[in-house]
């Protein structure tokens, strides 16, 4: 699939890892200071709560963001092309998702 979303915010819930980015970013910048997540969140949303906040937690990351280059940063090794256009945090954070699949 060659959709702008693809292969990183198709997940099958109404909030993506790069949605939780902006909540987390606009919560801590308005003062919250204890961010979580409950039913519906995964480790991919924690993950992204904690990438996020790096800066502001001295560059601590959890385990699993060892496993993992944020912001599609993987994707710079794809063989092809439109995937390594979208290995930066500029595109995931301008691209909506889309509400369904295509037909």
């Amino acid at each position: 699939m060659m959709l702008p979303e693809c292969p990183f915010a198709l997940e099958p819930r109404q909030l993506t890892r790069f949605d939780v980015h902006a909540f987390t970013r606009s919560a801590y910048d308005i003062g919250v200071r204890y961010i979580g997540g409950c039913c519906g969140f995964e480790p991919h949303h924690i993950r992204a709560i904690a990438e996020e906040l790096s800066e502001e937690r001295n560059g601590r990351l959890g385990e699993a963001s060892k496993k993992h280059i944020p912001w599609g940063g993987a994707l710079k090794n794809s063989m092809m092309e439109p995937n390594r256009l979208k290995a930066s945090r500029q595109h995931w954070e301008r691209t909506k998702p889309a509400s369904g699949r295509p037909g």
